[in-house]
């Protein structure tokens, strides 16, 4: 892996393991992937490490559900993931509750007016660690 100046921000979509996959990139690094077992999502598997840029890769339910299969085989272990867990719907669920913990425990007429009209002047700066 060498580092680059440019930043590589990225949504890259491809297939893995006969499953559609989504990720996202975003790094200085350029590896130079040669040698390998295999191929995998602009990286490669050697044994049982597999590398990769795409983060999010997991998130598309097809190809975690392979993945996790192929993974448990090769591991010798019985796993059978379940057929209907939707990262997207789990993904939404947390953040209504996060969103509905935050409506009944926070000031949120105070925090709209933080961010419509910026800290009051006046308030007193507590710098990062300070005690």
């Amino acid at each position: 892996v060498r580092f680059a100046a440019a930043k590589t921000l990225a949504r890259p979509v491809g297939e893995a393991l006969g499953e559609r996959v989504e990720g996202y990139e975003i790094h200085h690094g350029v590896a130079d992937v040669s040698g390998g077992d295999e191929g995998f999502l602009d990286g490669c598997r050697v044994g049982s490490v597999w590398g990769t840029h795409w983060h999010g890769s997991l998130e598309s339910d097809g190809f975690r559900r392979a993945f996790l299969r192929r993974v448990a085989k090769a591991a010798g272990r019985a796993f059978v993931p379940a057929p209907d867990t939707s990262f997207a719907a789990l993904r939404e669920e947390q953040l209504d509750r996060l969103g509905d913990l935050i409506e009944e425990h926070a000031d949120t007429d105070a925090l709209l007016r933080l961010i419509e009209d910026g800290v009051p002047d006046g308030l007193p700066f507590i710098p990062p660690g300070a005690p």
